[in-house]
């Protein structure tokens, strides 16, 4: 009985081993056949990119209602159009109706995106796409602002998220002070 206590760690090693490839063709030695992984059935509207991050929420009214996610596509640079990807998930099973508005603040001249289309019984977490175009017109650190506003049951309620948007060249690497912790540190009697 003792023998089995050790199988279950076993055979996850082994699943692990057997699952990492080694790049080595069916049929040659130490190169089994795999068997075809199942096919998903997730739709390409679905699926949320991993590299999208959460717009900073702010001021809202009523109930959160909803999600949102951006990415940015490239690196902001003054005067280079900035496309900029949104991704707005419901939060809720019961809206009847999403739709926004987006505005830049100073240094951003908002070129494409202004208003985010209407969208009809949003299911709850399925995506909702926008694009925005930006142009920034000087360096520094400017904001995107999304208002959503949801419908549901009679009532209209809205929330404001942030988007960062830092324009320019990287800020330089500080270098680590060293410790004074040392020099200040009295032996103890």
């Amino acid at each position: 009985m003792r023998m089995f206590t050790n199988l279950g760690p076993a055979l996850a090693a082994t699943g692990i081993l057997l699952g990492c490839g080694s790049g080595e063709s069916p049929g040659v030695a130490g190169g089994a056949p795999k068997p075809t992984a199942a096919p998903r059935n997730v739709q390409p509207g679905d699926v949320v990119s991993p590299n999208l991050v959460s717009a900073v929420g702010g001021a809202r009214t009523g109930p959160a209602a909803v999600q949102l996610k951006f990415e940015l596509r490239e690196r902001p640079d003054v005067a280079q159009p900035l496309d900029i990807d949104v991704v707005i998930l419901p939060a809720s099973a019961n809206l009847d109706r999403l739709y926004g508005k987006v505005e830049t603040g100073d240094g951003l001249e908002l070129a494409e995106g202004a208003q985010i289309a209407p969208t009809e019984r949003p299911v709850e977490g399925i995506p909702i796409r926008h694009s925005i175009k930006v142009l920034p017109k000087k360096d520094g650190i400017f904001t995107v602002n999304a208002v959503v506003s949801a419908d549901a049951a009679g009532q209209s309620w809205s929330q404001t998220f942030s988007i960062p948007v830092i324009v320019g060249a990287p800020l330089p690497e500080v270098p680590a002070k060293p410790s004074s912790t040392a020099a200040t540190t009295k032996p103890t009697r």
